[in-house]
């Protein structure tokens, strides 16, 4: 078997694995024996709720700590920042199990409690130590890291070796020095912070870990070792205020591992609020008690109170000028997006669809994307989002939001989803309004053709003035019969018929052609408006053929109309056409158009005579 084999994540994991787990179980097993001794008599241990909750939470902060940054550095064995991070999970499982031994009902002898002192001492002390180096190269490596480390590590080593083993040994003088390695670990993260100022994911990093080392450490240095440096007793339980590291690791793996890094700024706010928030709560109930005199119970509800009616404001605005995030106006945006819609020209579309992008995210840089892109993404740890293309603008690539400030985060990204939705949503009704309008002007001009223009040549040829006049006032009405598309209530199929016969015969007698007309309907069957005037435009333009055309002396128009189809046949017995040549022209080209609309179908004949037929739904047919 190969070393590379071997040297896997999971096996660099197992040794130190293996290790926390036998240091917990042996500790676990030691908090179980008896005041009267060890035995293996498993019946004779104490209970586990005997052994205390702050035993437990001592074993659970050092074991979780401890497997999780082994986890991290068996993943990442040569990541210096990962190194760092092992070490602090070792000392965290150092002083929380030495801590530990002190809850033991098993009598401890001098030398046992002696070894535990040192151990949790140097725990303790090393915790702050490793963290300040950690924040001196994580996640960018500061000026003079090299010096401030070997300061670090010389100064408050060598104070933590003098309190131990120096000519007064005070082993609880290690709180004061772990609360001013909390004060160097404040200033290093904000050096941090400000030193990655230019770099949105590195400063979304120093802001996550940042925060959750302050609040989980902090959160036992504010309650244990402050307390205890200033002369106070402590507010907590100290094995209990261990929980706080817990919070420390957890994140510090999110962080370490570059895991959704661009969320993580947010989350560092909103952590640092709440845990600001149950402090205030804490330390208003410590005034209240120690110095008001106030009962327990009632300083707790008044220190809930004022929490709410100070803090909670302050924490909204502390919250929008920190994060720079504000809630975009829906309304706004609404607006903003239907107005790039409805604007003309496809350049100037794409140009008002960047600019809205640059409104919302403030990027440093808007760039085309070659590729065509399906959907809204984010890479490069967040400062990059990437959109597809939408309003006649390609796709676009984003990079860093507001001005470099920030990282795009999931919030952005469902932003611009919401966005990119309703862009879609309003170019698809204003194409939908663009073939509406372009399918009405097509209507009307195949109206103007078959209608009008039939009707106007009929006018042209009648020698009567009267009659004349009387055409011309029936294409009048089918003017505005065209204008208004016939929208009207269904039509009796006798009356439509009886006007349109005689108009038929007219037309036809001054060229001496007779009409034979054929009508198999129902009694007071109706049809719509629409198919009316689909009708009386088909017969129009075969009978103006007929007439310009045919040199025929004889028509025979046939209509049925049954539960199905409406039914047409317009034949006449002139020249014809060869049935290999016979083809719709323009008019009857617009008929054609016309028919198939409604999901019928035409057909010109020729031969003997020529025959048109057609065939039109009675009821509106389902799309396929």
């Amino acid at each position: 078997m190969r070393l590379q084999d071997i040297n896997t994540p999971l096996t660099r994991f197992t040794v130190p694995a293996l290790i926390v787990v036998a240091v917990t179980v042996a500790i676990a097993v030691a908090g179980l024996q008896p005041a009267t001794g060890w035995t293996g008599t498993v019946s004779a241990w104490r209970s586990p709720f005997e052994a205390g909750a702050g035993f437990w939470m001592s074993l659970l902060v050092g074991f979780g700590a401890s497997m999780v940054s082994a986890w991290v550095w068996a993943l990442k064995p040569a990541d210096p920042a990962a190194i760092l991070f092992a070490v602090s999970g070792l000392t965290t499982l150092m002083f929380s199990a030495a801590s530990a031994v002190w809850l033991f009902a098993l009598p401890i002898s001098e030398a046992t409690s002696f070894v535990a002192r040192v151990v949790n001492c140097v725990g303790a002390s090393g915790f702050g130590i490793v963290m300040m180096c950690l924040f001196m190269i994580y996640p960018a490596r500061l000026p003079g890291w090299k010096a401030m480390m070997a300061a670090t590590v010389i100064g408050f080593g060598g104070i933590t070796i003098w309190v131990m083993f120096g000519p007064n040994p005070n082993f609880l003088l290690v709180h004061p020095i772990t609360f001013w390695e909390m004060v160097g670990i404040v200033a290093l993260v904000g050096w941090q912070i400000f030193a990655t100022r230019a770099e949105p994911a590195q400063r979304s990093i120093a802001l996550w870990l940042g925060a959750a080392v302050v609040l989980g450490a902090g959160g036992f240095i504010s309650t244990v070792a402050f307390p205890h440096t200033f002369g106070f007793p402590p507010l907590l339980n100290e094995n209990i205020a261990f929980g706080f590291f817990l919070l420390i690791y957890a994140a510090l793996t999110v962080g370490l591992m570059r895991f959704r890094v661009f969320g993580l700024g947010g989350w560092a706010f909103q952590l640092m609020f709440h845990f600001l928030a149950a402090m205030g709560v804490l330390l208003l109930d410590v005034l209240l008690i120690g110095l008001l005199s106030f009962e327990p119970g009632a300083a707790f509800s008044i220190a809930l109170l004022l929490a709410a009616a100070i803090y909670l404001p302050v924490r909204s605005f502390a919250w929008r000028k920190l994060s720079g995030q504000s809630r975009p106006d829906e309304a706004e945006m609404f607006r903003a997006v239907i107005d790039i819609a409805l604007t003309p020209g496809g350049e100037q579309r794409a140009e008002r669809w960047r600019r809205l992008m640059k409104d919302m995210f403030g990027p440093l840089e808007i760039r085309r994307v070659e590729t065509e892109e399906a959907a809204v993404r984010i890479e490069d740890e967040g400062t990059l989002m990437v959109l597809p293309g939408v309003a006649d603008s390609p796709a676009l690539s984003l990079r860093y939001k507001d001005g470099g400030r920030g990282l795009y985060s999931p919030k952005d990204m469902a932003l611009a989803r919401q966005i990119v939705k309703l862009m879609r949503y309003a170019e698809q009704n204003r194409n939908a309004y663009d073939r509406g309008v372009s399918e009405e002007r097509a209507r009307i001009a195949r109206d103007i053709h078959d209608n009008i223009g039939a009707q106007l040549l009929r006018a042209l040829h009648s020698r009567e003035t009267g009659r004349k006049d009387a055409m011309i006032r029936e294409t009048l009405t089918d003017i505005r019969d065209v204008i208004n598309n016939a929208q009207g209530a269904e039509a009796p199929m006798e009356d439509v018929l009886a006007d349109l016969r005689a108009e038929t015969a007219d037309r036809l007698d001054p060229h001496g052609i007779s009409l034979s007309w054929n009508l198999y309907a129902a009694p007071g069957a109706l049809l719509s408006r629409q198919k009316v005037h689909a009708l009386r435009a088909l017969i129009r333009e075969a009978v103006s053929n007929t007439i310009k055309h045919a040199g025929a002396r004889a028509v025979e128009v046939t209509i049925r109309l049954d539960k199905d189809w409406l039914s047409l046949r317009v034949k006449d017995d002139g020249k014809g056409l060869p049935a290999q040549t016979a083809s719709l022209g323009n008019g009857l080209g617009n008929m054609k158009i016309r028919v198939e609309s409604f999901g019928g179908d035409i057909a010109l004949e020729g031969g003997e005579g020529t025959s048109l037929a057609a065939r039109i739904p009675v009821f509106e047919m389902a799309a396929e």
